[in-house]
């Protein structure tokens, strides 16, 4: 006996299998549809994100190069407070011209004026009775060890007269003229020097001196000072001095000599 098929179920089985078939090929190209779109967006975010981490990259690099410049300038193992600690001790300290110039010249010795009031008596000759009332000034120039240098101007006073040939005349008249002195001085103790002073004036007279000589004359004097410094700057003197005065010509030259004292003061400057 032959078996019998229900069509109906077969036909249901078909239909349904093809409805499934085409659902599965309709899905297909939507799945390559979104898979295409996916790439599409993957590979254009690539580049993006490439770029930005180069750039991340490019900066910390730069970054790095700066601090390494920077510790290459700042002095290795020097703490920074520490310099400018240095810096502001150093501009503290006040400038010295002896820091700055250590080869400077030596300070020139300090130069002064001394003025001596001297009174001069005749002696030694009869005959010639002249007086001398003495101004010295004098400025120091130079000094060569012990030695000084000393130039200035005298001014002189006469007074008295001679007897020459039995006949009287009269010696007063005044004097003016420039004057030289060389000073050896030796310190003796505390504020105490002595020295020997030697010094000559050239004298123009207001008229004949002395009587029968000429209008101008020679002054020579020398002998021992003692010098007392009473402050750093001023001190006072006494010298006692031989003179001879002349006026060095053959002939109308009716010298005389004589001794006295001599008072000087001297300021230095």
């Amino acid at each position: 006996m032959a078996k019998k098929y229900d069509t109906t179920d077969a036909a249901d089985v078909e239909r349904k299998l093809a409805s499934k078939c085409s659902r599965t090929l309709l899905a297909l190209p939507i799945a390559a549809l979104g898979l295409l779109a996916w790439q599409t967006t993957a590979m254009a975010a690539a580049p993006v994100a490439a770029a930005a981490s180069q750039t991340a990259e490019s900066a910390g690099q730069a970054t790095q190069q700066e601090a390494g410049k920077k510790e290459a300038q700042q002095p290795q193992g020097l703490p920074v407070e520490p310099v400018k600690a240095a810096e502001t001790e150093s501009a503290k300290t006040p400038f010295t011209p002896a820091a700055a110039e250590p080869t400077a010249k030596k300070a020139e010795p300090r130069k002064n004026i001394e003025v001596q009031l001297e009174y001069l008596e005749g002696r030694f000759f009869k005959k010639r009775n002249v007086d001398l009332y003495n101004v010295h000034v004098y400025r120091q120039y130079k000094e060569l060890g012990a030695l000084s240098l000393h130039y200035g101007l005298t001014f002189e006073r006469t007074t008295g007269s001679t007897t020459e040939d039995d006949i009287w005349r009269d010696a007063e008249a005044v004097g003016f003229g420039p004057s030289y002195m060389m000073r050896w001085t030796k310190h003796i103790s505390g504020k105490l020097d002595g020295s020997i002073d030697g010094a000559g004036s050239l004298l123009v007279y207001n008229h004949a001196h002395p009587g029968n000589g000429r209008a101008y004359g020679f002054l020579w004097r020398i002998g021992p000072r003692l010098t007392y410094h009473y402050t750093d700057r001023d001190a006072l003197s006494l010298a006692y001095l031989f003179h001879h005065s002349s006026n060095g010509m053959g002939s109308h030259n009716p010298g005389y000599n004589g001794v006295g004292f001599s008072l000087g003061f001297t300021h230095w400057y």
